[in-house]
Order: structure tokens, then sequence, then C-alpha cells
């Protein structure tokens, strides 16, 4: 696979909260980086304090270069819906800065987006260079979707596609030249502002309704889940540590080692190993609560009105 030579713009979207994880991610990127490539951070976030600013920006080095950039308060202004939630336990607006990328960086055709609660295991320049053709966006199965029938269900009936077809937005390669000729930012705040649908994973769940019949579909080594098993996993690209078990606050997570292996060279290893001592029974036994909250979540909403399957079916408005 031929890889560019250009700039590779490489998203971001954080809070405080993810600095850490984002500085071990950051961390495993350039470590992997080819040598003759250019790659260009942004992270996009919310009030980073200026320590934190720093702190990233340390990270820069001769081809990775990390660029911090604060989110417009007019961009905010129109996200007001803020009865959903993601993972159904709190609501932040950086779960849709993906969605406005395209608008907000128009000298980019193409951009990558990532969780802050990865690890990269190979370049991402040979991600980059997969083509799009006139699909919206590339990505992979979402494993929680495919292996749980509840979640299935939800995929099917609230989100209306079929459950191996439901992608997780965490990590994304974007045609931002497709999403801009559709006005794809324009039609999810159309549908978000009329609709108000209720919603599990509420960029996630507008990404696959929309973006349904244009996503490019990638093997599962680029997003290896903490649900993924198997021959996929064993050779990560890029692992996900996505719903709750985080390596730093369980030691039997799966594919922790990918992760300890990046962490143990950083100043902030001891922060982590603290973090992992620090989590106890109780905090654990919330994870479950909130994930049979979640999975009840899904249940109901399978029942509420209207839903992005439904108004499809009534107007063919969702679906771009």
């Amino acid at each position: 696979m031929t890889k560019t030579n250009s700039e590779m713009p490489i998203f971001f979207a954080i809070n405080d909260a993810y600095v850490p994880c984002l500085t071990v991610a950051l961390h495993s990127l350039t470590e992997h980086a080819a040598p003759a490539s250019q790659y260009k951070i942004i992270v996009l976030h919310q009030g980073l304090t200026p320590a934190n600013q720093a702190k990233l920006q340390a990270l820069s080095t001769a081809n990775v270069a990390v660029t911090l950039m604060a989110m417009d308060e007019q961009l905010e202004k129109q996200i007001n819906d803020q009865s959903n939630s993601l993972r159904g336990d709190y609501f932040t607006y950086t779960i849709y800065f993906r969605l406005f990328i395209a608008d907000m960086f128009p000298q980019y055709d193409k951009a990558l987006y990532l969780d802050a609660d990865i690890v990269v295991e190979t370049d991402l320049g040979d991600l980059f260079a997969e083509d799009l053709g006139d699909n919206f966006f590339a990505g992979v199965a979402d494993s929680y979707m495919n292996s749980d029938d509840v979640m299935g269900t939800y995929a099917e009936e609230a989100v209306g596609v079929p459950r191996e077809d439901y992608i997780n937005s965490g990590m994304l390669l974007l045609n931002l030249t497709a999403l801009r000729r559709e006005q794809f930012s324009q039609h999810f705040l159309s549908l978000l502002n009329q609709y108000h649908f209720a919603s599990l994973a509420p960029d996630q769940d507008y990404i696959n309704a929309m973006g349904h019949g244009r996503i490019h579909y990638l093997p599962t080594a680029w997003n290896v889940q903490v649900r993924n098993t198997g021959d996929a996993a064993a050779t990560p690209h890029l692992v996900h540590y996505n719903l709750f078990r985080k390596p730093w606050h369980y030691s039997d997570a799966p594919h922790a080692d990918f992760f300890w292996q990046e962490a143990q060279r950083l100043p902030i290893y001891p922060d982590f190993q603290k973090s992992l001592q620090a989590y106890t029974a109780t905090d654990r036994q919330t994870d479950l609560d909130k994930l049979a909250h979640m999975q009840q979540l899904g249940r109901d909403i399978c029942a509420k009105h209207p839903t992005f399957k439904e108004i499809q079916a009534q107007t063919g408005s969702v679906v771009l």
C-alpha cells in the first residue's frame, strides 16, 4: 500500500481527565511513526489547564507536531441536546467534535480521528493511505454491538442498521471532502434539533445512521476493542480500551500488556500504577452497574419514539 508523503492530520478530542491516557497514545503513535512522514496532531479540547496544554505540546517530535485548539463557543451553542449522554452516564461536548472537523478544517481532504484511550502498534500512514472512494468514513465494526444481543437489537431497532454494520467511532478515517460536499454537519444539526433522538452513543449513532451505505469497513486489527478475542487481537495495529475495563483500573483488562509496554517508558507511569491500586471493589461494581444501566437504556430506547429507524422509514431523511 502506497503511503502519502503529505502531512497527515490526526484529531483527538479531550478534556483534562483524558490527558494521561492521551499522553500514552501520543507516545505510542510517535514510536511507530515512519521517520520520512509528517503527522499533525490536532487536539480539540474544552478548557485544558495551561499545565496540561504544555505537557501535550512537549510531546512534539521532528515529524509529529502536537497542536491544541479550544473549541469555539458558538459551536457549543449549536449543540443543545443535553438529554443524551455517552455510555449512559455523562454528557460532554467532546463526543460531538468529530462531526464538525470537515467544516472547521477546510484545508484537509482526509483526516483520522482517534479516541484518547488507544495505543498505536504500527505506522498510521498505512491506515491514512486507505482509499475511501465516495464513502464518508472508514471504520471497524463495534465488537460490543456484534457480541451482545441487547446492543445488537439496539443497533437494528433504534439506529436502523444491521448489528454487523454498526461501526465504533473511536477510530474513524474521515473523507472530509465528501462530508463537506454532502453538508454532513448541517444535516446532523437538523436531525438533532428536529427529532431529539434518544441515543446511547450520540455521535456514534448519528455516524452510523446517517452514513449507512457509505462506510468503508476495515479489518478488526485497526480497532481492537476490549471485547475482541482470537487471531485479530493477537497482532493489533491499534488497541482501543473502550467501555469500562481500562488497564489503569483493571489488572486483568484485555490487551493490557500493550498499554503497559508504552506507559512504563513515561514519567506518568507511577500515576497509572497508583490508579490501578486505588481502584476498589466498589468502583468495579459501579462499572458493572453502569454497564447494566446502559443495557437497560438500550432496551428502553428501542421502545421510544421516534427512532432513527422510524424516521428513515417514514421520511427517508436520516441516511445521506
